[in-house]
């Protein structure tokens, strides 16, 4: 099958239009869902399958499976990527250097890196990746995916559930605010995909509905403001970077939303984060939202 991302969440698979649809849920925002979930004792990933097909687990199968397919194809390549940038691919490099680590945490943490830029580098050189939410930030979910998976040995049936309650993060924002860089700038991009990745990890760690907000509100939150500035308008430079940040920041946020709900009550919630980019996004210049027309777009140098 060919899927193409339409517009944040629709597919085409195979010239049909595909039923991944944010407009099928019930529920529109998180405050409803929780106390929709609190009522029937359901987990976030319950209420999804809820709510979806019989069809939705093999369609997520294949969604995992191509994240892991494309980390692996990007890690095996090296050489410069295409574009007058003229970058080369370090993910094939960072991930043997990870495995020279004698600390387990910057091993990790190199791990994960590695993996953000292997699927951003496919992405870069013309890939099959998937959107999550979007090209310019395919790379946080995938590498998550794959460290969980290849280096944690998470079962794959709680990474899918995983999964699933990422792409719910990824809807509410896509239905409540916008995932589009040109929209809203990177805050839109990679801000939404820490979140859903903040949100994956709280869940495969057994975190509760609520710890699970958390995680997506702090990853979000964090990340308001972030400008889409593209140097010479490839998704290279500040992008993949980037995404690798954004992936360790998805843990960092997960880990803080586990300890930060017993000790106090959060003031900001999920809701008010998305609508604070949405407003935020709007406020941004022209040349700051994917226009390649400000930032490091005009202070670095296309030709090194």
């Amino acid at each position: 099958h060919t899927f193409v991302s339409i517009g944040g969440g629709k597919i085409e698979i195979d010239g049909k239009k595909g039923n991944v649809d944010p407009e099928i849920y019930p529920h529109t925002k998180m405050d409803d869902i929780q106390v929709y979930c609190n009522e029937r004792h359901l987990r976030l990933d319950q209420y999804i399958d809820e709510v979806e097909d019989s069809d939705f687990d093999s369609y997520m199968n294949q969604i995992f499976k191509q994240m892991l397919k494309t980390v692996n194809t990007g890690l095996k390549k090296t050489g410069v990527l295409p574009g007058s940038l003229k970058i080369d691919r370090v993910a094939h490099a960072l991930h043997q250097s990870a495995q020279s680590c004698n600390d387990i945490q910057d091993k990790n943490s190199l791990l994960l890196s590695s993996y953000a830029y292997a699927a951003n580098e496919q992405n870069a050189s013309g890939g099959i990746v998937v959107t999550a939410p979007t090209m310019g930030s395919c790379g946080v979910l995938p590498s998550l995916v794959y460290h969980f998976y290849h280096d944690q040995n998470y079962p794959k049936k709680t990474i899918i559930q995983g999964l699933k309650v990422a792409g719910l993060i990824g809807n509410l924002i896509q239905t409540n605010a916008t995932i589009s860089g040109a929209k809203a700038g990177c805050q839109a991009e990679v801000g939404a995909a820490c979140s859903m990745g903040a949100a994956f990890v709280a869940y495969c760690q057994l975190q509760n509905n609520e710890q699970i907000e958390c995680a997506a509100e702090i990853g979000l939150e964090h990340h308001l403001g972030l400008t889409c500035d593209p140097v010479g308008g490839y998704v290279m430079i500040p992008c993949i970077e980037r995404n690798a940040v954004a992936a360790q920041r998805s843990v960092d946020a997960a880990r803080l939303a586990k300890y930060l709900r017993n000790v106090k009550k959060n003031r900001v919630s999920f809701d008010m984060v998305v609508q604070t980019m949405n407003l935020t996004g709007k406020k941004l210049p022209i040349e700051l939202k994917e226009s390649a027309l400000g930032g490091l777009a005009v202070v670095v140098p296309e030709k090194a």
